[in-house]
């Protein structure tokens, strides 16, 4: 069952823009019904309508449908520009934060319609996180909701700040800090090890060294930065890449943070290792 075509007008608009985000219009997981994304971009304020709806198969599996509007909510987005090599970078983290997916959907341009499909785990509601480029507007972040299909595990919103490294495969993700000061821009070092050395097999992924998503744990916030090899030329946040001109892979990177507010941030680096496999290093930072 495909998206019911329905208009919304500027008044209509303007009122469920306002209560998306506390009422849910629609539940990802009990049908095509739409849902109105809630924006998730810090620092950012939306500029187009983003609507949500997931058409079922067996099981837990779904296709997960984004399709977005300019602001008259009638007049569908089909153009949007490359970044970092895709046209919508869609992240899915599972309510308790203990699972992470970076997903790139399939575009329609004739109905200007992103699908992906999915596998949700039981007994767990999923938020998702479409980021995306829509030509002549920049860089948009929305949120919706896929609620659990049976009994809910309460998910802890209690979290410490990590270690400073992680183990992914055979490789050490290493974070200068992961204690933060809250309230201001600043640059976070981070470095791959292999075998207690900088890692030498490394290459670019999506056309950067690493990606980095961080989501406040309470207000579900949303930030996608991407470090750059330290002495290379860095890359300014909210900058598009078409191609890989210019990006470097290393073991030793640096990203720059915008002013994080107060809070708890659950963090996943991703960066390519040996035979392009992609790791992907959770941590937990905190900003105060």
């Amino acid at each position: 069952m495909e998206r019911r075509t329905r208009r919304l007008s500027g008044t209509l608009l303007a009122a469920t823009l306002a209560t998306a985000g506390a009422i849910g219009l629609a539940r990802g997981a009990i049908g095509p019904a739409e849902q109105l994304g809630v924006f998730a971009l810090l620092g950012g304020r939306p500029q187009v309508v983003s609507e949500f709806w997931a058409v079922h198969a067996a099981g837990l599996t779904a296709t997960l449908k984004i399709r977005q509007f300019q602001l008259d909510g009638s007049t569908p987005i089909r153009n949007y520009d490359v970044d970092m090599q895709r046209l919508m970078h869609l992240i899915i983290v599972r309510d308790d934060f203990g699972s992470f997916a970076h997903l790139h959907p399939s575009f329609d341009a004739t109905i200007g319609a992103f699908a992906q499909s999915f596998t949700k785990d039981p007994g767990h509601r999923y938020y998702v996180y479409a980021d995306t480029v829509p030509r002549g507007i920049g860089q948009q972040v929305f949120r919706f909701t896929m609620e659990s299909d049976g009994p809910f595990a309460a998910s802890p919103r209690t979290f410490g700040a990590s270690h400073g490294s992680v183990a992914v495969g055979p490789y050490t993700v290493v974070l200068a800090h992961t204690l933060l000061p809250a309230n201001q821009s600043q640059s976070l070092d981070l470095t791959v090890l292999k075998a207690g050395a900088p890692a030498r097999d490394l290459g670019t992924y999506l056309g950067a060294a690493a990606h980095v998503v961080f989501i406040n744990t309470s207000t579900l916030t949303y930030v996608h930065v991407h470090p750059s090899v330290r002495g290379a030329a860095k890359m300014a946040m909210g900058t598009s890449m078409n191609t890989d001109v210019n990006s470097q892979a290393g073991p030793n990177m640096r990203m720059d943070l915008p002013a994080l507010p107060a809070g708890t941030y659950k963090t996943w680096i991703q960066f390519r290792g040996a035979n392009d496999t992609v790791y992907t290093a959770p941590f937990t930072v905190l900003a105060r």
